[in-house]
């Protein structure tokens, strides 16, 4: 995995980044050290120059380095919308079957949530989730689940910039979103009820990929007063098993060393 000849600077950088990459709960300071076989302080002014631009992380206090999210989201380059939608629409039609609502995949791209499938039911007076559509992540179910396991700083970037209160419902409040984005962390399920569009309530869960973190959801909408008629449990369960499918799909699809 490490270079064995060259001893530069830029190998250093890649030896560092290696090492946390093979771990799933990240590596602390000394045993980035000796996984890489560097004094303890060259080690450390290493990784903050990696944490500085994004590629490594300590994230909310932690000692712990882990992948970064400007890392993280270089990794998931490698996987094209075409072939991550091709594995996740059996999955959404199996929901779409279950639920009787219309089931979709969003993605995380740069700095912004965007849908990327969906199946809808044959039935009449159905909500859609059109592919392309910017999800705000304050008030959307799949843009908070996947910005809640975010790193923090990304996560106060965002709130450092304008939020758009849709309807009377949408939280705007720093605090507010704070509160919401650890609820999603704890329970791993996120809700928009009436908050982006009127009368629409919609359910989401994160999908996880391995050391790549969360950077998909998938979710269920509909309109309220139907949906509203189904046991909030059952839905979560459900596309929690949902997200485990796609997650073990898409890593299948990984090269073997990510």
């Amino acid at each position: 995995m490490t270079d064995q000849v060259a001893d530069t600077p830029l190998a250093r950088y890649f030896r560092l980044v290696e090492a946390v990459a093979a771990t799933a709960e990240g590596l602390g300071l000394s045993a980035l050290a000796a996984s890489v076989g560097l004094p303890v302080g060259t080690t450390h002014r290493l990784a903050a120059a990696l944490c500085d631009v994004g590629v490594l992380a300590r994230q909310d206090g932690s000692k712990v380095y882990r992948l970064g999210g400007r890392m993280t989201r270089l990794c998931h380059l490698v996987l094209s919308p075409g072939s991550v939608e091709a594995l996740a629409r059996p999955i959404l039609r199996d929901l779409v079957s279950h639920h009787g609502e219309t089931a979709y995949l969003a993605r995380l791209s740069g700095g912004i949530v965007e849908s990327m499938a969906m199946e809808t039911p044959q039935a009449d007076g159905q909500a859609y989730v059109q592919p392309g559509r910017i999800m705000p992540f304050h008030a959307s179910a799949a843009a908070k689940a996947i910005f809640a396991f975010q790193p923090a700083e990304a996560i106060e970037r965002l709130l450092a910039g304008p939020r758009a209160r849709f309807t009377p419902d949408t939280r705007i409040g720093a605090d507010e979103i704070r509160a919401e984005f650890a609820r999603v962390r704890a329970e791993g399920f996120a809700v928009c009820d009436n908050e982006l569009d009127p009368g629409v309530l919609g359910f989401a869960a994160p999908v996880e990929i391995g050391r790549l973190g969360v950077a998909f959801a998938v979710g269920l909408v509909g309109l309220s007063a139907r949906l509203r008629q189904q046991p909030r449990a059952a839905i979560r369960d459900s596309l929690q098993q949902a997200g485990r499918r796609i997650s073990s799909q898409i890593g299948l699809a990984l090269p073997p060393e990510m």
